[in-house]
């Protein structure tokens, strides 16, 4: 066999080597057809956040924000698809949070990448093939770090709403209601979100007559049940049993959010 036949067999088997891989990656990888709805997706994006919740511990406080359609996008180039995204706030000391990132699974291949949307950095994890959950601190506000879990881009069947966005009972408004009472302040608007692991989170604003500042006024006057895990000017965090409240104010609007823990 000649030189020039032997290369030519040797760039055969190679390029049967490279389509073999691909091959064998393509089929390893999620397609299209597997996407879920953002409805059957959401019991992973809840439990992807509540590993969130076990992560940041004790002395911690957390607060569940909605499911919701945060964009649109293409699933391919004739099919359209929605993107969907969930919340969750986390309050409590700088150094506990400061480890948050480093508890999570494993599994989730977390690692540190650069923020391009306040600075810094931010840990980047994969719950599932899918699924990207992002943990950043709030930018200047020591004490809070943001998670989020995005679905990436889903069919726009199996919308999640309204079943998602149950009104709040009178006896879960009780603890905001409380509040606003110290304040003179007026109730505007109430939500509730959940997870699949039983956290609850009750969110209301209020307005007040005045000025809210200096907030802890007031509450030092009357504190609510719990104790003082962390504050600044403008925010009060309590923690009570595992049961968590925020409050805080901007101006004269109030806001409480007040959490069940998981069961």
């Amino acid at each position: 066999m000649t030189r020039r036949a032997r290369w030519l067999w040797a760039t055969v088997a190679l390029w049967a080597v490279v389509l073999v891989a691909l091959a064998f990656a393509a089929a390893s990888r999620p397609t299209v057809k597997q996407q879920q709805s953002p409805a059957a997706a959401r019991p992973s994006v809840q439990a992807a956040l509540a590993s969130v919740l076990a992560a940041a511990g004790p002395d911690t406080v957390t607060a569940v924000g909605p499911y919701r359609q945060v964009g649109t996008c293409s699933l391919t180039a004739a099919r359209r698809g929605v993107e969907w995204s969930q919340v969750v706030d986390v309050y409590g000391p700088t150094a506990r949070l400061a480890g948050l990132a480093d508890r999570l699974p494993a599994r989730y291949q977390a690692k540190s990448e650069l923020s391009f949307t306040g600075g810094g950095r931010m840990t980047v994890a994969h719950p599932s093939p899918f699924l990207k959950l992002t943990v950043r601190a709030a930018e200047k506000d020591p004490g809070h770090v943001i998670a989020t879990v995005d679905t990436g881009c889903r069919p726009t069947t199996g919308n999640p709403y309204p079943a998602f966005l149950a009104a709040a009972s009178d006896r879960e408004r009780g603890t905001a209601k409380r509040v606003f009472g110290l304040f003179d302040a007026t109730p505007r608007t109430w939500q509730r979100a959940e997870l699949g692991c039983g956290a609850r989170t009750v969110t209301a604003t209020a307005t007040a007559p005045s000025s809210l500042a200096p907030l802890g006024r007031a509450l030092d006057a009357h504190p609510p049940a719990g104790r003082l895990i962390t504050h600044n000017d403008s925010r009060y965090v309590y923690l009570d049993h595992g049961r968590g409240l925020v409050v805080a104010a901007d101006g004269d609007r109030l806001a409480v959010t007040a959490t069940t823990p998981c069961r």
